[in-house]
């Protein structure tokens, strides 16, 4: 599952996954691809971290309201 897969199924953008993989909540393995490497996640980790409750901030995968 690539970041941005994992995004969609999160709620929220891929950089943001990368950065949950960065700081470790998320486990991924680095794989080559055309333009460096991309990242391979594991589909039951993302879905394990989707369903855990969110402790603080906006609800992930809402929309704010635009002003």
């Amino acid at each position: 599952m690539t970041p941005r897969q994992a995004a969609k199924v999160i709620g929220c953008t891929a950089t943001n996954v990368r950065t949950l993989i960065n700081r470790g909540r998320l486990s991924a393995v680095q794989v080559p691809c055309a333009y460096g490497f991309t990242w391979d996640l594991d589909p039951k980790d993302v879905t394990r971290y989707a369903r855990k409750p969110q402790g603080r901030g906006y609800p992930r995968g809402r929309k704010r309201k635009a002003d």
